[in-house]
């Protein structure tokens, strides 16, 4: 997305997103014609009001985990029987008289809408990062810095924010440049930890490796009452100080030429480690890092005609891999792949002499 772009979504989300606390005893699924809805009161001026809304894929996915309903028999359910499915989540819900039998610590759930739609079903203790509030305070560090943003996406569950430093350059060997950036990625729905991970760009072909995940914070906070969860722009930085520091000092340490030299030395290696098996090392970076089967031909391909028959160039292949996907998350994890290709031992590349 354009920053642009990115900046008017999140500012118009802040007017359509609702986040609620409600004790479970206060939810209730109704059945439609092909789907599930959630029923379930928010604060109003002069009492309350009832609220009926259809669930995400992603929420669905967070019910079925609660409630302990296997997934598979719950999106079965969903398809099928949806009548079903209402009567599966009400039975295991809390009601005024029965105590919720999977999790008892799920007395009270956090409730965050979007667009009409409830897009996550949270624990009360989850840690609200706004993705507006962290756009805004990572543009502000990458100036200080002189990064430029690189590419922004923003899915149903992520946000990824993807900055380098094009002036700072270093070859892995004569004539293969890359430059250093950094990723932070966050999800406002608990689909994952919020991270801030070094990024480095290969200019011949912009393909993107990912480094260590340098700062990894999960979304667990204090309590929070009952009713909408409204806390000022000013609470919410106050509140996540500490995180920004963590944040500034990452993207500083990352940007630094001296740092990166050092991962940049550490990727040189590879270039001097042959791979005269490409079909051994490619099945063993299948097989470690779960990645589809489908795959295989797509790296064997990118390998070989890339001609650099090297660790180095084996994780190209993953990272050019990665740019034939459409998915911004496969994108992402595609690219952690590669990095940790780049300097995975030897012995998992180069089968054993007898």
């Amino acid at each position: 997305m354009e920053l642009l772009t990115l900046a008017e979504e999140l500012e118009r989300q802040k007017t359509s997103r609702m986040d609620v606390i409600v004790p479970s005893t206060e939810i209730f699924a109704q059945p439609t014609v092909d789907d599930v809805n959630l029923n379930f009161t928010v604060p109003a001026e002069g009492g309350s009001q009832l609220q009926v809304m259809p669930l995400t894929d992603w929420a669905h996915s967070q019910v079925s985990a609660k409630l302990d309903i296997p997934l598979k028999y719950y999106r079965r359910m969903r398809e099928q029987a949806p009548v079903l499915l209402a009567q599966n989540i009400n039975e295991w819900l809390p009601t005024p008289n029965k105590k919720l039998i999977s999790n008892p610590k799920d007395r009270k759930l956090l409730l965050r809408t979007l667009d009409g739609n409830v897009r996550a079903v949270l624990s009360d203790r989850y840690k609200i990062m706004d993705n507006h509030d962290l756009l805004l305070k990572s543009l502000e560090e990458f100036r200080e810095v002189g990064a430029e943003l690189h590419r922004a996406d923003l899915t149903q569950n992520h946000m990824y924010i993807k900055a380098i430093v094009p002036h700072t350059i270093q070859e892995i060997r004569q004539g293969d440049t890359v430059v250093p950036g950094v990723i932070i990625q966050n999800s406002e729905v608990g689909a994952g930890a919020f991270k801030v991970m070094p990024f480095m760009l290969r200019q011949i072909c912009s393909n993107g490796m990912i480094g260590e995940s340098a700062v990894t914070k999960i979304h667990l906070g204090r309590k929070q009452d009952e009713g909408l969860v409204q806390f000022s722009a000013e609470t919410r930085m106050a509140e996540n100080a500490t995180l920004w520091l963590q944040v500034r000092d990452i993207i500083r340490s990352t940007f630094d030429p001296v740092t990166f030299k050092r991962w940049v030395n550490q990727l040189r290696m590879g270039t001097e480690v042959e791979i005269e098996n490409p079909v051994y090392a490619v099945d063993n970076v299948i097989e470690t890092f779960g990645i589809s089967e489908d795959m295989k031909d797509d790296l064997l391909n990118h390998f070989s005609r890339e001609g650099d028959m090297t660790q180095w160039g084996l994780a190209n292949a993953v990272t050019r891999a990665a740019r034939d996907m459409e998915d911004p998350e496969k994108v992402i994890e595609m690219e952690v792949i590669g990095g940790q290709v780049a300097v995975m031992p030897q012995r998992a590349l180069i089968p054993a002499t007898v």
